[in-house]
C-alpha cells in the first residue's frame, strides 16, 4: 500500500495553522493514483470539514491529532440529491470528516480527533456558582464529526474521539457494511447533544469492542427515513463488546415515527454510570426536524449478556407515547441481564398499540429504592419471564452523574 504524508503536501502540526487543504490534498492524489493510507503523524493538525475518498484509509497516528477547527466557516454546508439537508441535524450537512458515497475507506490509527467542544458551549451555573450544565452558544458548528453518508465497506478503528460537543461523534446513515471497532470516544458528560455513534437507516454494521462516554445518548439505532429520498430500513446491526456511560441513554432503538428496525443484536455489553440503559421508547414530543412519519416497527431484537450498573432510572424502556405510529414492537428478547438501578424496568405499549412476544430469560434487576416496589407491565401480549427476578436492596449512597476526564 503506498503511503501519502500530509507533510509533504504543506500540512504544518502547529496546532494553529488550518491545514484543510493541504490535507484534502493529499486525500485527492492518493484517490487519483488508485488509493492508499494518508497518514497524520504526531503533532496537531487543525483542519476544517475533508472529503473523503474511495480507496483512502486516513490513518491518525499515535501522539497525532486532527483538531477541529472552532471557526465556524471552515465547515462548509453542502446539499445531495439522494437526502434532505432541511430534516438533518442543524439543518446542514456541515461536519469534519466527510464519506460521501464512497466505498472501501477507512479511518484508522492510535491518534485522536479532538472536537474541541467546549469552544461550542457556555456553562449554566447553579445559585452557589457551580456548573451544572453546558448550553450551545452557537448553530454555526459540525452537527456531526464524522460523517458515513451512502457508503459501502467502511472501516473506523482505533481512534480515539473526545470533547464532541452540540453535535454527534460519528453518523453512520444509508449506508452498509459499516464497522466501528475499538474506537473511543470521551467527553464531558454535561455537554449537550453530545451523542456518540449514531445508525440510522443502514444495514450490515457492527460496533465492536468500543468504550463511549457521552453527554448524549452513546449508541443510538435509528431509522429516520425524513432525510432521505426513500425509505430504508435499519438492519442487522450488532453492537457488542462495549462499554457505554452517559448522561442519558447508553443505547437507544428508534425514535418517534421511525420507520423499520429489525434482526439487530446488543451483547456483551457493560452499562455504568448512566440515567438509563437501553431504551426503545417512542417518545412524545421531538424536534420537528428530528423525527419521521412512518408507523414504527421494531422487531427481532436480542439484548443479551449485559451489565447494568448504578443506573439511575430505568435499566430497560420498551414504551410507546401517544400520537406515535406504532406499527409493531415484538419478538424483543433479554437474556443474562444483571441490573442494579434506581427503578424497574418499563414496559409499556398502548391500548391500540399492544406490544408482542416479549421475552426475560436468566435475568436479575435490583432495584435500590424501596418506594419503588413493583415492576411495570401493561399492553403485553405475550410476556415470558423465566429465570428472572425483581428485588430490591437497601442502599442510601446517592449516584452521581459520570465524570470523565477529557483532557487526554
Amino acid at each position: 500500500m503506498k503511503i501519502y504524508d500530509i507533510r509533504d503536501f504543506g500540512a504544518i502540526a502547529d496546532g494553529k495553522t488550518v491545514n484543510t487543504e493541504a490535507i484534502q490534498k493529499t486525500i485527492d492524489v492518493c484517490a487519483e493514483n488508485g488509493g492508499g493510507r494518508v497518514i497524520v503523524t504526531e503533532g496537531k493538525y487543525v483542519t476544517g470539514t475533508i472529503f473523503m475518498k474511495s480507496n483512502v484509509e486516513l490513518s491518525i497516528e499515535a501522539n497525532g491529532a486532527i483538531v477541529a477547527s472552532v471557526d465556524g466557516n471552515d465547515y462548509p454546508d453542502f446539499s445531495c440529491e439522494e437526502w434532505d439537508t432541511k430534516r438533518a441535524p442543524r439543518a446542514s450537512a456541515k461536519c469534519l470528516i466527510y464519506f460521501g458515497y464512497i466505498e472501501n475507506a477507512s479511518l484508522t490509527g492510535m491518534g485522536m480527533i479532538d472536537c474541541q467542544g467546549i469552544h461550542y458551549c457556555d456553562p449554566v451555573y447553579d445559585d452557589d456558582g457551580k456548573v451544572v450544565r453546558y448550553q450551545r452558544n452557537t448553530t454555526n458548528i459540525p452537527a456531526r464529526m464524522v460523517f458515513v453518508m451512502g457508503c459501502t465497506n467502511v472501516r473506523i478503528e482505533d481512534i480515539t474521539m473526545k470533547e464532541m460537543a452540540g453535535g454527534w461523534g460519528y453518523w453512520i446513515n444509508n449506508s452498509q457494511f459499516v464497522t466501528v471497532y475499538k474506537a473511543k470516544l470521551y467527553c464531558n458528560p454535561m455537554y449537550p447533544n453530545a451523542d456518540g455513534i449514531h445508525i440510522n437507516c443502514s444495514s450490515d454494521v457492527l460496533v465492536e469492542g468500543c468504550i463511549v462516554h457521552s453527554g448524549d445518548d452513546s449508541i443510538i439505532i435509528r431509522s429516520n427515513t425524513n432525510t432521505l429520498k426513500e425509505k430504508r430500513p435499519c438492519e442487522r446491526v450488532v453492537v457488542k463488546g462495549c462499554t457505554l456511560s452517559s448522561n442519558h441513554n447508553a443505547v437507544r432503538v428508534a425514535w418517534r415515527n421511525d420507520y423499520i428496525i429489525r434482526n439487530c443484536i446488543l451483547s456483551d455489553l457493560i452499562i455504568t454510570d448512566t440515567a438509563r440503559g437501553i431504551t426503545m421508547e417512542l417518545p412524545d414530543h421531538s424536534n420537528p426536524t428530528d423525527f419521521s412519519d412512518s408507523h414504527t416497527v421494531i422487531e427481532n431484537i436480542q439484548v443479551t449478556n449485559v451489565v447494568l450498573d448504578r443506573i439511575r432510572k430505568a435499566p430497560l424502556t420498551i414504551k410507546v407515547h401517544p400520537e406515535n405510529l406504532m406499527g409493531r414492537i415484538g419478538n424483543i428478547r433479554f437474556s443474562n441481564i444483571t441490573s442494579s438501578s434506581g427503578d424497574y424496568p418499563v414496559i409499556a405499549g398502548r391500548e391500540d398499540a399492544v406490544l408482542d412476544e416479549i421475552y426475560f430469560n436468566n435475568c436479575k434487576f435490583t432495584v435500590k429504592d424501596e418506594e419503588k416496589t413493583a415492576q411495570f407491565f401493561s399492553h403485553v401480549k405475550g410476556l415470558h419471564l423465566t429465570d428472572t427476578s425483581f428485588d430490591v436492596v437497601e442502599d442510601d449512597t446517592p449516584w452521581k452523574m459520570y465524570e470523565k476526564e477529557t483532557s487526554l
